[in-house]
Parts: C-alpha cells; structure tokens; sequence
C-alpha cells in the first residue's frame, strides 16, 4: 500500500523541485559559507547557483589589487575570505601578524608547495623536503663576514663584464642583466669560483626558473583538482622537465670532479676544500638531496628576487636623479674609513632606506604571511579557524597613509628619518620585518636570507653607483602589473647606462678581517 510520501514523490515534478532545492541549499552552504569554523564573508562572492569559481579566480587574476584594497577598506581590523589564484583564503589584517608570527601550527612550507606546484614531476626545486632554513640559518647568515670579500670581488666581475665599460649611453635591460649579476655574486658563494663562471650553468638555471614560473601561471588556469593529471598533457610542463635534467646533466661532471677531490684529500688526511652550499646540503643531509634540484631551489628563493628588489630599486633611483650624488657620497665616506667591515654596509643608512622603500611600494606578493593551519588555531581576536584553512596577510596598507604619510610617494629618505626616531629605529632596517612592511615576511618564517640579500644588493649598488650613470629612456616611466598575487616589475622597461669616472678606486677596496 503506498504511503503519503510515496505519492508525493511519486509525482515527478514535486521530485525534480525537491531535488533542485536541496542541491542548491548545499551549493549555497559550500560556496558562500564555507565548509567548518567560524563564517567569514567572501569579498568577490560567487554568484547564486554559480558552481564554477573560474570567473571569480579570472576576476581576481585581473584585478587582485583592487579587490583586496577594498577588502581591507570595508572590512578593517577583521578577517574576510577571498577566492584566489592560490585557492580559497583567509585574508586577515596586519595586525593581526605580530600575534601569530610565532605560532607553530600556522605552516608555511605546505602552503608554499601546495600553492606552486611543488606536488608536479619537474617542480622538485619547490618540492624539495630539504628544509632551506636551518641551513641558511647555520652556514649563510653565520658567515657573512667572511662572504664579503668574495661576494666584492665578483660584484666587480660582474658588474663590468655586464654593463660594460662604454662612457656612452647604452640601454640595458635590468630583468636580464641585473639578474647575470646577481648569478654570478649568489652562485659564487652557493656554488663555489668555478661554477658561479660558467656560463652554460647560469643560462640553464635562469632560463628553467623562468619557465618554470610562466608554467606555474599557466597551470592556475585550471580548476586545482585537474592540475595533477593535466601536467602530463601541457607542452610547457614536459618542457619545464626536460630543463630540469638538462640542469642535472650539466651539474653532474662538477659533482663527480668535486668528489674525486675530495676523495683525494680524505686519503691524505685533510679535509674537504669545498666551503659552498653543495658541500653544506651534503653534509646537513648526508647526500640525500638532489645538488641540481637544490641548487635551482636557492636560485628560487636568492637570485630572482633579489634581482627584483635590485632591479626596482634602480628604477626608483633613476625617477630620482638627485639621488646619486648623496648615495655616491654616503659610499665613498663608509668605505673610506671603514673598509669591508661587517659595520660598513650598516651604516649605509641613505642606500638602505632607498631599498626599503622601493620594498615598500612595490612588495613581490600583494599576499604576504602566507600560512596553512595544519591544526584548529585561534587568532588574535577569538577566532577559531579550522585545520586546512589558508591564510594570508594582504600588503595593501603599505600604500595606506593611516600608517606611513604620503604613502603613494617615494620618499627615499623615509626610513632613514624613521631610523633617527626613537621607539621606530628597530623597524626602519631593510633586514627588520614588521606587520607594517612585510617585504621579507615576518615572524618564524620571515625570509632566512635577508641578511645575505641585503649586503648582496648593497655591494652591487656600491659597484654600480660608482662606476656608472643610468637613466630611464625619454618617456618612459616603469609600471608595475598585479597579476593574481604577484605584484610584477616592468619587465619591458629598459634603463640607459654609462661608464663614469669613480671618485674612488673601488676595486681595490679589500677586506679588513
């Protein structure tokens, strides 16, 4: 005998409109609630029954400065979620980075894996499971003033074999020739004399990152459970691989010459002669590592940004051009009296707050504090955000004159005059991080190599500013691009630089120590 609700259901039209309804009570749960933990609201929402996030993730890909600056504005001192090119977020407020920057269940190496790809054949060098941090920390940072020397004299190197030494105007294009600057200086003391010259090394290194971060933009155009079968199709993915044991092949005779040396000298009883980051991986993981997957890794991290900071730095002082005579003077003065000393970079004071600020205005990631709870936490306000939950801290207050006036100008003496200030001194350094200037992140993953990168980009600028002339092309001014996350340096844009007489001999400036 049919029941009530046999009938009911019985009739087909009750049936579809049952069915409609509840699926679009859980679409609508999903998708604009979220899944556990607190709710927070979504700044660029789907729209109702909008089973696709693609249009909102494009959205974002175009116009992510603008979305998150509003974010901040409407919401303030209070988290709110987005939908992004990295996934689903939790954009909280700066302040709210001091109270977390310790907390140890807020990860950033699987956000960071999860986030480019790392899970893909051909992306091992973001993969990789062997920690960066603790070796910088141990080996790079720790020996920073025994670096010097040889980071000055293939500053040297590189700077004239690159912009060479015509007293006539000539264009340059900083992405390119600032970063075979930068190679050389980083692979001299990650890869030791011999490989930081070889230039079928540096080209295969530079050329796979390249391709690697263009492919990892191109993969964020498909839905993220795709990505780990699609790679398998894309003719960018195969090609990223090929250039990765292209990279391997070209190492391998170094580290096969490398052991016999140090096999020789074992022999002998003395011991290894090789001071570098290969030598460091190998001894940290008991040659479990991968030198060519590592090394690519360090470029990651070290040449490509550092080249942008130096890069946009550059930029700015060519938009300034009353610059160069107090920045040449400040040099000439702290090398004068104090050599290469570990204080001497210190107390360039002008160049380090030039840098800052050039950090400042444009940051890489307009996301920084990037995060994956990997247990419950409870943020600063009460809060509970659930196990799997990202998050990240937007950088749009840096532009924001509530915390640094006139803060869509260049000011290049900003923290110069901030280091001059009582209670602001502390963060006005390049190296020092803050919820206000998040440039190198902040807290317990804060960028290990600032340190490194800082006297790095010094030493090139010392070179650089002494040795040359640049300016920007008639009419041209660089413009930066938001792309997703990523808040891009004019890559078009290029700066037209001479040979100068330098009012000091700077290449035979040695060391101190």
């Amino acid at each position: 005998m049919a029941t009530d609700l046999d009938l009911v259901l019985g009739k087909s039209q009750y049936a579809l409109f049952c069915g409609i309804t509840l699926f679009s009570f859980f679409i609508l749960k999903y998708s604009l609630l979220g899944n556990g933990g607190k709710q927070y609201p979504y700044i660029n929402p789907k729209k109702p029954f909008e089973l696709s996030n693609q249009r909102v993730v494009q959205d974002f890909i175009e116009n992510a400065r603008d979305i998150l600056t509003k974010g901040r504005s409407l919401y303030k001192d209070t988290p709110y979620k987005a939908h992004t090119d990295l996934g689903d977020v939790l954009v909280i407020p700066p302040e709210f980075a001091d109270a977390l920057k310790s907390e140890r269940q807020l990860d950033f190496t699987e956000v960071a894996r999860d986030d480019t790809h790392g899970y893909i054949p051909g992306f091992e060098p973001i993969g990789s499971p062997f920690d960066l941090v603790p070796l910088v920390n141990k080996y790079l940072t720790r020996a920073l003033a025994k670096l010097t020397k040889p980071l000055w004299a293939e500053a040297s190197l590189g700077v004239n074999h690159v912009l060479g030494t015509s007293t006539e105007w000539h264009p340059i294009n900083p992405g390119e020739d600032i970063m075979r600057i930068v190679s050389r200086m980083s692979s001299r003391i990650f890869m030791g004399e011999e490989l930081c010259k070889d230039d079928d090394w540096l080209k295969v290194s530079i050329e796979y990152t390249v391709q690697l971060f263009q492919t990892a933009d191109e993969l964020r155009n498909y839905p993220r459970w795709t990505r780990p079968y699609i790679h398998w199709f894309l003719p960018s993915c195969q090609g990223v691989r090929r250039k990765l044991q292209e990279a391997r092949d070209l190492l391998q005779p170094h580290i096969d010459r490398r052991n016999a040396v140090k096999k020789e000298a074992i022999a002998e009883g003395r011991p290894s002669p090789f001071d570098d980051s290969i030598e460091w991986f190998e001894n940290e993981y008991e040659g479990k590592s991968d030198p060519a997957t590592e090394q690519i890794k360090l470029s990651l991290v070290a040449i490509h940004t550092t080249t942008d900071l130096l890069s946009e730095t550059m930029f700015n002082i060519a938009l300034q051009p009353e610059l160069l005579g107090p920045l040449r003077e400040e040099i000439v003065t702290v090398l004068s009296t104090e050599g290469l000393k570990k204080t001497s970079f210190y107390n360039l004071k002008l160049m380090d707050s030039v840098i800052k600020e050039s950090q400042r205005l444009r940051p890489v990631l307009l996301g920084a504090f990037r995060r994956m709870a990997l247990a419950d936490v409870t943020l600063p306000n009460g809060d509970v955000i659930k196990k799997g939950t990202k998050i990240i801290c937007d950088t749009t207050h840096q532009w924001n004159p509530e915390y640094y006036p006139d803060a869509s100008k260049f000011n290049a003496y900003r923290f110069l005059q901030m280091r001059q200030t009582p209670g602001q001194d502390k963060r006005a350094h390049l190296v020092s991080t803050s919820h206000d200037q998040m440039g190198f992140g902040h807290g317990l993953h804060a960028c290990p190599g600032r340190f490194f990168a800082a006297n790095e980009i010094k030493i090139a600028l010392c070179h650089m500013l002494l040795k040359y002339d640049w300016k920007l092309p008639e009419g041209v001014v660089p413009k930066s691009k938001a792309l997703g996350m990523s808040l891009l340096g004019d890559r078009e844009a290029k700066l037209m630089v001479k040979r100068r007489a330098a009012e000091i001999d700077i290449d035979a400036i040695g060391s101190d120590e």
